[in-house]
């Protein structure tokens, strides 16, 4: 064993396991892997469900033998971790593996309805977050600013994002309960933040819950968008850190156990592999195994798979080019968000979703970026309607000769970004004054001026086209093109028909609307790079039903016990992370954590609020001490990751 490291994939059982046939477990090895923990009792076994390894569609690992090299390593089951191997026998009620957003506001809602003995495990040293977006739809921020968003065309514009694909009774649960989730998660914090929007001056530090991209420009015209995006983002500001701490100091004073730098092996199924999940087989520091029986249920809320590369190249190939960025890591060093969760519930039969999953690769575009000023490859072609959203243009640039576009524009764009877009990535006003761009703590968004802002998080216009910068300009456009390495003949044709276009107020080539089609005449003229942008998750997990309740690969029944939270839940979003809902991923988090948390203290996730859309039926003693001394990982959300 290497002492070094604390992966799930080298620290495999001991007896009789090679090390192909732990290494590498994926997420649908992570969903099953809490069934093979059930083989660390008596009268616990591994399923003997078998999977089809070339089915695309959803699969459960159990029925593949131990150490079988004919299937994806992190699809085969690893031994059983037996009885004589642990060191210790922990009783608890409830078991929450994974203590990011969604796997915290789970115990807190928990605590909060009277459930007791409640034990959250974590690989990383302390709770984890990252970010600071959170959509909803209501709750007090949006109620402060006279925003109503409609919940049913926000899900209805999901759906179709995402190929009508999910389960959108999941996404319902997200539009009822999320402004109340989001007010609930505050409640701590109430009197130490106050509720503005994007347009209000921030000084970095204080706790401020902002309305993204708000107000619009009067000129943006949204109504008309070719992708609707809805006014569901908030900014929860320096990050989620501060406010996520009051969570956990929740869970800590009532009496919450947080076992940190301990990693979950494997789930344990009563009954031959066949009954409820009963516990789960755990490993600390020590490198010594432990069991933790739930008389209740086990909560998977581990997170994505992004930082695994088999799965990665297993679900989703075509997305094993992207960077994953974020850099928290578990207790030994070793990255998180490697499809834990997804591995254990399927090596005990649990069903994996079925593709294509969604990595999350929305693009941010350049110093305006994602506005829909022209773009041309690296022929000096156009190639499409530039009036999308960063996860569209994404998804374009990954098919263009050389991964490669280039935004063009003229120097009147002060004038024009008011017309633009409002969403995720999209830059809406221009300010003289570096001073005056408010958002300047966490970034570029809907506000740019020409110098970089003092604390240096929110680049200026200039410093994209400054010396040994990416960008260019130029005064002719034949000197743009050469400066682009773009035939300047070309380039001039794309124009020349642009600019006829924009006169004409018709785009009869890629239909964009005429009031984002602005000819490209006054120099200076400027072109910035788009190349591929970076991985920030990749959402595929375990299908659920409506209550959390992890699906059975075998015959779709319920695997009793067992539940699924966060990123490590199926059915919420695929082939294509949307856009519709800015800051869902978060909302989600918490919402849906809130929700689970109360059923598995005996409410009901099917419940509906006044006022809301249509949906279905609806501690260690030094642990109170320790909130102090432990603070968030704010970068990822460690085992449990949600992102945004």
């Amino acid at each position: 064993m290497n002492h070094d490291t604390g992966t799930l994939d080298e620290h495999r059982p001991r007896r009789d396991l090679s090390r192909r046939a732990f290494l590498g477990l994926g997420a649908a090895a992570a969903v099953t892997a809490g069934a093979g923990l059930a083989g660390c009792s008596p009268s616990a076994s591994v399923s003997s469900t078998a999977i089809d390894a070339t089915n695309s569609g959803s699969t459960g690992a159990s029925g593949i033998a131990a150490n079988d090299t004919s299937t994806p390593e992190f699809l085969q089951i690893p031994d059983l971790i037996s009885d004589g191997s642990l060191k210790e026998t922990i009783e608890a009620d409830i078991v929450i593996i994974g203590a990011g957003l969604s796997g915290l506001c789970a115990a807190r809602a928990a605590v909060e309805n009277g459930a007791e003995r409640i034990v959250v495990v974590e690989k990383a040293d302390s709770y984890q977050c990252r970010s600071n977006q959170v959509g909803t739809v209501g709750g007090q921020v949006q109620e402060s600013l006279e925003i109503s968003v409609d919940g049913k065309k926000v899900v209805s514009q999901l759906m179709k994002e995402c190929g009508y694909r999910p389960n959108q009774r999941l996404l319902n649960l997200w539009a009822n309960h999320s402004g109340e989730a989001l007010d609930w998660f505050l409640e701590p914090c109430e009197g130490s933040y106050v509720l503005e929007a994007e347009s209000d001056p921030y000084d970095g530090e204080s706790l401020s819950v902002r309305k993204l991209h708000w107000p619009h420009p009067e000129t943006a015209n949204t109504q008309d968008d070719y992708y609707p995006v809805f006014d569901t983002c908030q900014a929860l500001l320096p990050d989620l850190a501060p406010y996520l701490k009051e969570t956990y100091r929740i869970c800590v004073d009532a009496g919450v156990e947080f076992r940190f730098s301990t990693w979950a092996r494997q789930l344990v199924r009563a009954d031959d592999g066949k009954g409820r999940v009963e516990s789960v087989i755990i490993m600390g520091v020590d490198e010594g195994y432990r069991k933790i029986t739930a008389s209740k249920a086990i909560l998977l809320a581990t997170g994505d798979y992004s930082g695994n590369a088999e799965m990665m190249q297993y679900y989703v190939r075509w997305a094993t080019r992207f960077q994953s960025i974020f850099p928290n890591v578990d207790a030994k060093g070793n990255k998180t968000n490697t499809g834990d969760g997804q591995r254990m519930g399927m090596w005990i039969g649990a069903k994996m979703e079925a593709g294509p999953h969604a990595p999350m690769t929305h693009h941010l575009g350049g110093p305006l970026g994602v506005d829909g000023f022209l773009l041309v490859d690296m022929y000096g072609d156009r190639f499409m309607n530039e009036d999308v959203g960063g996860q569209w243009l994404q998804n374009q640039i990954s098919r263009l000769p050389g991964e490669k576009a280039w935004q063009v524009f003229d120097s009147r764009w002060p004038e024009q970004i008011g017309s633009m877009d409002t969403g995720h990535g999209n830059v809406n006003w221009y300010v003289e004054d570096a001073a005056d761009v408010p958002n300047g703590s966490y970034g570029k968004n809907a506000y740019i001026a020409s110098k970089d802002n003092e604390d240096g998080n929110t680049p200026g216009f200039d410093s994209y086209f400054a010396e040994g910068a990416d960008g260019v300009f130029a005064n002719t456009i034949e000197e743009l093109a050469i400066r682009m390495s773009v035939d300047p003949d070309a380039l001039q044709s794309t124009i020349d028909r642009y600019n006829e276009l924009a006169e004409a107020g018709v785009d009869e080539d890629f239909d964009k609307r005429a009031d984002r089609l602005f000819p490209v005449i006054e120099p200076p003229f400027y072109a910035y790079p788009m190349t591929d942008t970076v991985l920030l998750v990749c959402m595929g997990g375990l299908v659920t039903n409506v209550n959390f309740q992890v699906i059975n690969a075998e015959d779709d029944s319920l695997i009793e016990g067992l539940y699924a939270v966060g990123n490590c839940q199926g059915g919420r979003f695929l082939v294509d992370y949307p856009l519709a809902a800015p800051g869902i991923s978060h909302g989600m988090a918490i919402t849906h954590g809130k929700l689970v948390g109360e059923l598995l203290a005996g409410g009901s996730a099917k419940k509906k609020p006044s006022g809301a859309t249509e949906t279905e039926n609806q501690t260690t003693e030094n642990q109170a001490e320790a909130v102090e001394g432990i603070d968030a990982k704010p970068a990822a959300e460690g085992d449990e990751t949600e992102a945004e």
